[in-house]
């Protein structure tokens, strides 16, 4: 009776952990180490295609930089992920005197970025130099991009201090902030949004590659988001994939109520600009109660994160079916409640269950409206109660 017992126990625990994929972080972790900012994501850009060298995952890289995989499946159901490889940051456009440049943004950046003497970096292929911002003379401006707040920078310019070699302008910035870390369930790091959604989609590459999977998975790792989207509009412009694929857009997003971090990640339902989709949705809410039914604390949330727009719109816009998930992210591109420059911070649990959500997409049969609305669809006898008389 014991060993009958203990083997019934072994098995439901092997066949969980068989099911639940764990990741060991070091990709993100690495990958969040590397500096990078829109129309400058170079260094990401050759990260991700080594690794999917490294996994021998083959890839494209389109005429815009973007970087794309195709696993074929079963099926011609196609369910495309797309995380973007660069993160607000500056990018030096002009010498103004010795060792004093001008910089214009790149995305939305804390309010103080330039008042508190911040600590910057300047990168190329190989090196990096350091410095400093400061306000440039002209720190207001009337385009309406820059509006005034108690979070974000009204400024399409700053000021760099540092000691440069001559260089062909632009020349990207960043932040110089501590290297990633753990703490207990939180990833802190210079830039989750969006590396964070890069290597999800590499892990669930990795995972998938090899796997008899029902839908065919595509991951797109596009660039310049943070500045309107541009990666992901030109590749949906471009209609080059199909009309009738699923886009799931893999992001961070601030943290709201009801989606808060390390209570799962979120389905996202829309974004600051448009409501997703319900086709698309429910292909991930299969997962995740697939997940569910072998893990009853298995975390997840469900939220229209409005604060910031992702690459899910730029495809909706041309006509694509569109959803996604997203991780709760505590302090949105780098700026802290007060404005103030600090390090972005996720889940851990949040990570894991996205990856495995994103995983168990690959394992399931394709979901139709019907069998999922199923018990909707079908009325019962009792609703005959109704009928007038």
């Amino acid at each position: 009776m014991f060993i009958r017992r203990f083997f019934l126990i072994f098995f439901f625990f092997y066949k969980k952990l068989k099911l639940m994929h764990k990741s060991d972080l070091s990709i993100f972790l690495e990958l969040s180490d590397i500096p990078t900012t829109s129309f400058h994501e170079n260094r990401v850009s050759n990260y991700i295609k080594n690794k999917l060298n490294e996994f021998e995952i083959d890839f494209t890289e389109d005429e815009w930089g973007n970087i794309e995989v195709f696993i074929k499946g079963k099926k011609e159901q196609e369910v495309v992920f797309i995380s973007h490889m660069d993160h607000p940051g500056f990018e030096i456009v002009e010498r103004l005197g010795k060792n004093l440049y001008k910089a214009r943004t790149l995305g939305g950046l804390p309010r103080l970025s330039d008042v508190e003497n911040t600590k910057i970096k300047i990168y190329d292929k190989f090196s990096e130099t350091k410095g400093n911002l400061k306000p440039y003379n002209e720190s207001s401006s009337n385009d309406s991009r820059f509006k005034p707040s108690d979070r974000w920078l009204n400024s399409e310019f700053v000021s760099v201090n540092v000691e440069l070699e001559e260089q062909n302008f632009p020349v990207p910035v960043v932040f110089d902030l501590p290297k990633p870390k753990i703490s207990n369930d939180q990833i802190i790091t210079p830039v989750a949004d969006d590396l964070a959604g890069c290597a999800l989609i590499l892990e669930m590459l990795n995972s998938l590659k090899d796997s008899q999977n029902n839908y065919s998975i595509r991951g797109i790792f596009s660039r310049a988001e943070e500045v309107g989207l541009y990666g992901a509009r030109l590749i949906a412009k471009s209609e080059r994939i199909n009309k009738n694929s699923i886009i799931v857009s893999i992001e961070t997003s601030s943290e709201l109520p009801g989606a808060v971090s390390g209570s799962g990640p979120i389905i996202r339902t829309g974004d600051r600009a448009t409501t997703f989709d319900n086709s698309g949705e429910i292909i991930l809410l299969s997962s995740v109660k697939q997940l569910i039914s072998e893990d009853k604390e298995f975390l997840f949330q469900r939220q229209l994160m409005g604060l910031g727009g992702c690459e899910a719109t730029a495809f909706s816009a041309f006509g694509y079916k569109v959803t996604g998930i997203s991780l709760p992210l505590i302090n949105w591109h780098n700026a802290n409640p007060e404005g103030k420059v600090e390090p972005e911070r996720i889940s851990i649990t949040d990570y894991q269950n996205a990856l495995n959500i994103m995983i168990g997409v690959g394992k399931l049969d394709i979901v139709n409206n019907n069998d999922y609305y199923k018990t909707l669809i079908d009325i019962p006898a009792d609703a005959e109660r109704l009928r007038l008389s």
